[in-house]
This record gives C-alpha cells, sequence and structure tokens, in this order.
C-alpha cells in the first residue's frame, strides 16, 4: 500500500467512526431523526471515499455513478439532518433532480480525457445542495451558538465545493482521476476533508449531545400522567411567551381547560380510571398543539395552552378540536356507553398585560362555559359552542 492510500484512509475511517457515534446517539433518543439521518450522511461519505481512493479505475462509468450516488446521498442527508433540527423541511425532490442532471454531465465528461470538467461538474452539484440546505435551515428564528456555527460550516463547506475545483484547474492543469491521486494537491485535500469532517462531525455531535441533555432536564419538568410540563416550568414559559409576544407585535392566546364532572368518574370508577383520564385528555391536547405552542397540566383536571402567533378565532378552533376529541374518546376503564366531556375558556393577549391577567380572562371563560352547561368554549365571556356531543347512539357524557 503506497503512503498516499494509507493517507487516504483517513477520511473514510473518520466518517466510519462518527457514524457509528451518531447511531448510539439515535439510540439513545431515537425520535430525535434527524440524529440518525446525519449518521446516514457519514456512512454515505464513508462509501464514497472508498471508492475513489481504493477503486482500481475511477474513471469508468461504473465507478463514476456509485461514487455520485453515494456522495449525493451524503450531501443531501446531511442539509436534510441539519434542516430537520432546526424544524424546516427541505425540497428532496429538487436536490434529487440537481445530482441527476450533474450525473449526467459528468458521464458526458468522462469520454474526454480532461478530468477537469467531471471534478467541476460533481462539486457544483454537491456545493448547490449545501446552499439551499443552509437557506432552508437558516429560516429558524432563534439560533444559538451551535445553530450558528452548524451553519456557517455548512455554508463554508457549499463555498469550498465551488471553489476548490478552480483551484485544482490552476495548480494541477489538466488531468485525469488517477494523476488527480498522486498529485500534492489531492493530498493536501485528503487532509483539509479529514478536518471539515472533524469539525462539522463534532459540531453536530455537540448539538444532539446539548439536545438530549435538555430533552433528560424536560423529563424532569413533565407530569408524569400527561407527558406536558407541571405548573412551576409552564408558568415560566408562559411568561417568556406572552412576554415576547408583546415585544414582537405577536398575537398569543391562552386556552384554560377542565374535565367535567371530574369527581364523579374518581367516585364512580376509582382513581386508576381518573389517572386514565387525565392522562387521554393530556394526550389529545399534545397532539393539536404545534410546536411553538406550550401547554401544562396546572391542577387536578385542568390544563392550559399558550398558543403562539395565534388570534382568538383560531384559538377558539383549537379548543373546539379538543372538545370534540375527548368527547369521541373511549377512555380505559369507563363503558363503552360513557364519554368524557370537558369546557374550555378562551382569551387573546391584550395591551401589556402579563400572564396572571391573561389567565384570569381565560380562566373566567372557563366557568363561564361551566355555567352555560359545560362541554362548550367560551371566548371571553362569549360562547363559542355549547351544543353537547354525543358520538354514538348509545353514548353519555358523564353527569353530576
Amino acid at each position: 500500500m503506497t503512503s498516499s492510500q494509507i493517507l487516504a484512509l483517513a477520511n473514510p475511517m473518520l466518517c466510519a467512526i462518527f457514524a457509528i457515534a451518531f447511531f448510539v446517539l439515535w439510540s439513545r433518543q431515537r425520535a430525535a431523526m434527524w440524529i440518525v439521518i446525519i449518521a446516514a450522511s457519514y456512512l454515505s461519505r464513508t462509501v464514497g471515499f472508498s471508492v475513489f481512493h481504493f477503486t482500481g479505475n475511477p474513471n469508468g462509468i461504473p465507478s463514476i455513478v456509485i461514487m455520485h450516488v453515494f456522495y449525493t446521498i451524503s450531501a443531501i442527508t446531511l442539509v436534510w439532518g441539519v434542516a430537520l433540527r432546526a424544524g424546516q423541511q427541505v425540497g428532496l425532490r429538487v436536490y434529487l433532480a440537481i445530482s441527476i442532471i450533474a450525473l449526467g454531465l459528468m458521464i458526458g465528461a468522462s469520454y474526454g480525457q480532461d478530468y477537469n470538467a467531471r471534478l467541476y461538474a460533481a462539486n457544483a452539484c454537491y456545493g448547490l445542495i449545501l446552499t439551499l440546505g443552509c437557506q432552508t435551515a437558516a429560516r429558524k428564528t432563534e439560533k444559538d451558538l451551535i445553530d450558528k456555527a452548524i451553519l456557517f460550516l455548512v455554508a463554508f463547506g457549499a463555498f469550498q465545493f465551488f471553489v476548490r475545483p478552480i483551484i485544482a484547474f490552476i495548480v494541477e492543469g489538466a488531468m485525469t482521476a488517477e494523476q488527480y491521486r498522486e498529485t500534492p494537491f489531492y493530498a493536501v485535500m485528503v487532509i483539509w476533508l479529514a478536518v471539515a469532517s472533524m469539525l462539522m462531525a463534532m459540531t453536530l455531535l455537540i448539538a444532539a449531545l446539548t439536545a438530549q441533555m435538555k430533552a433528560q432536564q424536560d423529563n424532569a419538568l413533565q407530569d408524569s400522567l400527561t407527558g406536558l410540563k407541571t405548573r412551576g416550568p409552564f408558568e415560566e414559559q408562559a411568561m417568556r411567551m406572552i412576554e415576547r409576544g408583546q415585544q414582537e407585535g405577536c398575537p398569543t392566546c391562552v386556552v384554560v381547560a377542565d374535565l367535567d364532572h371530574f369527581k364523579v368518574v374518581n367516585d364512580t370508577f376509582g382513581h386508576q380510571v381518573g389517572d386514565n383520564a387525565i392522562a387521554t385528555f393530556g394526550r389529545i391536547i399534545a397532539e393539536q398543539i404545534r410546536v411553538g405552542d406550550a401547554a401544562g397540566r396546572v391542577g387536578g383536571e385542568e390544563f392550559c395552552i399558550v398558543l403562539w402567533n395565534c388570534e382568538e378565532r383560531a384559538a377558539k378552533s383549537m379548543a373546539e378540536r379538543v372538545r370534540r376529541a375527548i368527547a369521541n374518546a373511549q377512555v380505559e376503564g369507563m363503558p363503552e356507553s360513557m364519554r368524557l366531556t370537558a369546557s374550555f375558556g378562551v382569551a387573546e393577549h391584550k395591551g401589556s398585560e402579563g400572564y396572571v391577567k391573561l389567565f384570569a380572562r381565560a380562566d373566567a371563560a372557563l366557568y363561564a362555559a361551566k355555567h352555560s352547561g359545560r362541554d362548550c368554549v367560551m371566548v371571553d365571556g362569549r360562547s363559542g359552542n355549547v351544543a353537547s356531543l354525543t358520538p354514538h347512539p348509545s353514548a353519555q357524557a358523564i353527569s353530576a
């Protein structure tokens, strides 16, 4: 094995190690799909580097296709994972179209003796994918230091993909793939790619570890029955959201919800069924709110939701969806013929009021809903819907 081949082992070995590291982290937090997508990126890069560095004929069409497929998968999954971490969706079809066009150009360029045209077509493809991915991930509104570091590295990666072939042309001139692998410039690029891969991987590993530590902290602040936040942590988040909404001129609404006749459930079916009812209600709320919203269990059977960038009408609609869902839900331990209902109060933030006053108005609307017959939504004392639901002909709501 030549010295250049030994040096070439650095990139596939590093990428393989990082792929394993990301897979291990993902196994500890399987809900964080962006981590396993990043793992796939480094795994694909491992295969692509290995094919280029160790194949006997890197100019052959089969080698070109295999390398491009794995390099493209690596680039796409990298920006996909980064964007998903930022809560953004990427245009996979656009990336696929770019890679197909680039592959056609690369195959066409392979019939000539000059490797430079194929080199630039490939690098331009990967650079364009990283550029578009960086733009998508940058849409995240709140960015911490890690977010900025990741965006910088992705942007710099895109930049070097566009610049690197030009430098190769200037330094080495026309060459074949075999000749390229024997140049000093190639050795420098191997080292540079190893360093760049390490910087990006270490930054993403820090991001993954930070997210996992935050998830553990959040779990400690969650209500054991519902998975929603307990009262103290929820109110802290609610206050921050309302203050931020006031500063940014963004509408914020509070919804207070309470299960109807909950004491009857406990007295009739026992506390375990009552716990099942609370857990069911919490799950439904969690399913209906958006990523930027906040929800917490603030009392025995009382819940509160803060809706970000949401006006009164939309908040009322969300509360109606939750009301219908709980009225149609079957709670474990309760007879098939019986259903729970819930009442809701909605209030939109006004002026400079804080969380306490906003919650008080929503709570007053909730009590108005209770006095209006329950199983309804009231908006600042105005009825949203006072009709009761009977999901099945034989079903009946719990009543005192």
